[in-house]
Formats: C-alpha cells, sequence, structure tokens
C-alpha cells in the first residue's frame, strides 16, 4: 500500500483505501450522513431524478422515524428505500403506476360529479320554482318540505319575503282604489255647486277644468287596477276580437272629433293568456292619445300582426325628439298645455309588464305608431315597423 499524501492511503492498484478514520475521510460517518451520501450518489444522474428529492428526503425521514419506533436499524430500512429509488427503477416505477393512477383520479372525478350532481338537484328544482313566480303568481310560495334540511331556513326567509311583498302590493293597489272612488262623488257635488255659481260665460272654463279633474281620477283607478292586476288571474282571450271592440266602443268618440278610425288584422283570430279589462285600458289609452296628439282630419289606424302585435298609428305631427325617451313615465306630458295628466302611457306600459310584452314608440316616417307587443322577449326581433301584413282587411269604422 502507497501513500500520496500524509493520512490517504492507496492500494496497489492505485485505488484510494478505505480507512476507518474521521467523517470528512469517509470513515466513521454517523447513519444520517451516510444515508445522504448515498442519496446524493443515487439521484445524481437525469435532472427529472434530481427535481425529486425532496420527496426522496420526506420518504427517507418517513421511513427512518417508522423503523425507530418499531425498534428496527433505522440504516437497513432507509438504504433498502434509497436501492429501490434508484433512477432507472425509480421511472419504471412511476410509468408502471400511471395507468392505475389515472383510473384512479377518474374514478374519483366521476364519483364527486355524481354526487354534486345529485345532491344540488334538489336546490335546482327550488330556482326553477322561484325563476317562475312572477306578477301574475305573487302568491306562490317554494315548498318548504322537499328543500334540503341545510337550506329550509332560507327558503322560509324567502316565502316570508313574498308574504311582505305581496300584502305591500295589496295594501298600495286598495288605497289608490279606494282614494280614487272616495273623490267622485264629492267631485260630482262639487261641480253642480260650482257651476250654480258661476256666470254662463266662465262656466266652460270650469268645465273643463273638471272635466280634467275626472280624468285624472279615471287614471288612478286605472292605475291602481293596472298595478293590482299582478294579483289577478289570466284567461284566455282573443286580441284581434278584442282589439276590434275597442275600436268599434271608440268609434264614435273618434269621429266625433274630426278624426277617422280604420282596423285592419292579418290573421282571423290570435288567442294569448291575460286579464282582458287590463288590455282593453291600455288599447284605450292608446286611442284617446292618438285624439289628444293629432288634429282634426287626422287618420288612426288599429292593426294587428300575425305574431301578436297591436299597432296603434295616426299621420299626425308625431312625437318630438326630446321626449321619445320619456314618452312613457309617469307625468310626462307631450302638451303642457294639454288636457292630460301624463298617465295613461305609464298606465300602459305597466299593463304590457304585467303580461310579459312590451309597450314601445316605434319609428315610423310619419306621425306616431305605439306598439303592443305581446311576443315572448327573445322572440321580438327587429323592432322597426313596416307594413301591415299582406291579407290584412281593413275596414272604416
Amino acid at each position: 500500500m502507497a501513500v500520496d499524501r500524509p493520512g490517504v492511503p492507496r492500494d496497489l492498484a492505485g485505488r484510494r483505501a478505505p480507512v476507518e478514520g474521521t467523517p470528512a475521510q469517509g470513515g466513521n460517518m454517523s447513519m444520517p450522513r451516510r444515508v445522504l451520501m448515498r442519496l446524493h450518489r443515487t439521484l445524481g444522474g437525469p435532472s427529472l431524478m434530481r427535481m425529486l428529492v425532496p420527496l426522496v428526503l420526506l420518504a427517507v425521514a418517513a421511513t427512518i422515524l417508522f423503523a425507530m419506533a418499531n425498534g428496527d436499524t433505522p440504516e437497513e430500512h432507509a438504504m433498502s428505500l434509497l436501492q429501490r429509488m434508484r433512477p432507472a427503477r425509480l421511472w419504471v416505477e412511476i410509468t408502471d403506476s400511471a395507468t392505475e393512477i389515472l383510473l384512479l383520479v377518474s374514478l374519483m372525478m366521476v364519483g364527486v360529479y355524481l354526487t354534486l350532481h345529485i345532491g344540488l338537484r334538489p336546490l335546482r328544482r327550488l330556482s326553477r320554482l322561484a325563476g317562475d313566480i312572477g306578477p301574475a303568481t305573487i302568491d306562490a310560495r317554494l315548498p318548504v318540505e322537499s328543500a334540503p334540511r341545510e337550506v329550509a331556513p332560507l327558503v322560509e326567509a324567502f316565502n316570508a319575503a313574498l308574504d311582505r311583498l305581496e300584502t305591500g302590493l295589496r295594501a298600495q293597489r286598495d288605497f289608490s282604489a279606494n282614494a280614487a272612488h272616495e273623490l267622485r262623488t264629492p267631485l260630482a257635488t262639487l261641480r253642480a255647486q260650482v257651476e250654480s255659481l258661476l256666470e254662463p260665460g266662465e262656466r266652460q272654463a270650469a268645465s273643463e277644468e273638471f272635466e280634467r279633474l275626472g280624468r285624472l281620477i279615471a287614471q288612478l283607478l286605472a292605475l291602481a287596477e293596472a298595478e293590482g292586476g299582478a294579483l289577478g288571474a289570466d284567461t284566455r282571450f282573443d286580441l284581434v276580437a278584442l282589439s276590434q271592440d275597442v275600436a268599434s266602443d271608440m268609434a264614435s268618440f273618434i269621429l266625433s272629433s274630426g278624426r277617422t278610425l280604420s282596423f285592419d288584422s292579418a290573421v282571423q283570430a290570435l288567442s294569448l293568456d291575460g286579464q282582458v279589462g287590463l288590455v282593453e285600458t291600455a288599447l284605450r289609452n292608446l286611442l284617446e292619445n292618438a285624439v289628444r296628439h293629432t288634429p282634426p282630419g287626422a287618420e288612426i289606424l288599429v292593426a294587428v300582426t300575425a305574431d301578436g302585435v297591436v299597432r296603434v298609428s295616426d299621420d299626425g305631427p308625431g312625437v318630438p325628439a326630446q321626449i321619445r325617451d320619456r314618452v312613457f313615465e309617469r307625468f310626462n306630458r307631450g302638451n303642457p298645455s294639454g288636457a292630460g295628466a301624463g298617465l295613461g302611457l305609464s298606465i300602459v306600459r305597466q299593463i304590457m309588464e304585467r303580461h310579459g310584452g312590451a309597450a314601445r314608440l316605434a319609428s315610423v316616417e310619419r306621425g306616431a305608431c305605439f306598439e303592443l307587443d305581446f311576443r315572448p322577449q327573445g322572440h321580438r326581433g327587429d323592432q322597426s315597423v313596416g307594413p301591415v301584413p299582406a291579407g290584412g282587411n281593413r275596414t272604416a269604422m
């Protein structure tokens, strides 16, 4: 045996001879240090294996602790683990387990999906029922008994909120209706007394003011009915027949004012569900609005399309551009000096919202055209106005 430098002997083949020396010379090192050195030699290969060093260290530490807890020799367990974790063998074990791991993960994901799908089924049913509650079904409630135990308090609170909302709607409707009814009789009495005290030349102006006040009360009654219509039940009716009946009833009033009235429909009948009284009020308000804002000699047309749109149009001066966006707002009067109270078109809009439809002012080249669109929101399409479809049968009223 030769010595190349003090303390580092070599054998006859030139290899460094093992020395039972200090830990720095590879002698009697402690077990953890020998494990770490073996780990460094074992995982000193590909970069992929070096990325696994933290995981391997955790596995070695767990093995040592397990061996110490069971009274075994920690070094034997750690070395056995490292032997199995040589790069080539570790890579083979990982690839062999990949299929099983993917299958297990897939089964877990399917199980989680099925659990959530089945567990959330009652919530989806409650969500559909809540979505069906609207102005026409304000008295509907969610079933508490079919709700999951965890969300039952939320369902009860939701039903209680609907109870308070229904109570408030009824109170508002009753107040408006009662107030309007209570004003009618005193107004008639006051009108008779005032006219008896005035000179003949002053009675005309007073009579016009009383007429205006009477129309305001009538509109308040109609507004109360429209707001309370959410609490009523729908019936099946023919939109074509109803529109023609309203036009016939209003014909004498319109003709006596110097305007002409015509009716046209693209179909013979069109059945809808709704409240007949409210739809009739909406049509009357549009016809009265046309008379109020057109000069004598103007032509008024009521037309029904095949897809459920009622148009009330005229060839008058039309609606000023500056108020087109506010024409359906309450107390918005197109003619400040007119006799209207600015509630008629607001009532029309509220009635149409009650029926899930829309009231709008369409764009036309001449005059004005108001539409009552009873089509569902997703089927309204283009809101521009064209001619009444061919096949209509226009008749003068």
